[in-house]
């Protein structure tokens, strides 16, 4: 008899227990890039990259340009370049849209790790990057309208090629 009166309470327990009521979204931690996967189109041996002090990496592509003055740090550069997910997945390339980027080196408009990565690099030169997850689009990811969709905490992959200064 007494059983009647509690068996509500323990089925809305129950139920309660089974439900997430977490209103945080299902964002995923972040991976160090050195741990990440890459698809093996993309070439990645991030054991032969060079790993900045902001944890950029970065490796120089044949030809090797040994002419020219290097780009640094508020350069106002023209650039192609290719974004891929770590999976392969070619997100954006200023290559297929035929309009090179233009940008200042260190502005706040082009992610950090992407500005970072011309940095000692000459007129005609390419490298290959991995951009960690603080360096790109972080935990809010990009979702932009116009702009190219990568999920939150994401490392990307990068080729670049810096065409000339303005």
């Amino acid at each position: 008899m007494h059983l009647s009166r509690f068996l509500p309470a323990v089925a809305a327990v129950v139920l309660l227990t089974a439900c997430d009521l977490s209103t945080e979204p299902n964002i995923p931690a972040p991976v160090d890039p050195a741990l990440d996967t890459y698809a093996t189109s993309l070439g990645v041996n991030i054991a032969s990259m060079t790993k900045t002090a902001s944890g950029l990496y970065y490796k120089d592509l044949e030809p090797l340009v040994t002419t020219g003055v290097a780009a640094v740090v508020n350069d106002s550069i023209k650039a192609d370049y290719i974004l891929w997910l770590t999976n392969g997945t070619k997100v954006d390339s200023s290559i297929d849209n035929g309009t090179p980027i233009e940008f200042r080196i260190g502005d706040t408009d082009v992610i950090p790790g992407f500005s970072e990565g011309f940095v000692g690099l000459k007129p005609g030169g390419r490298r290959q990057l991995v951009i960690p997850t603080q360096l790109a689009w972080g935990s809010r990811g990009s979702t932009a309208p116009g702009k190219p969709t990568v999920q939150p905490n994401a490392n990307v992959v990068f080729e670049i090629k810096f065409l000339s200064k303005f």
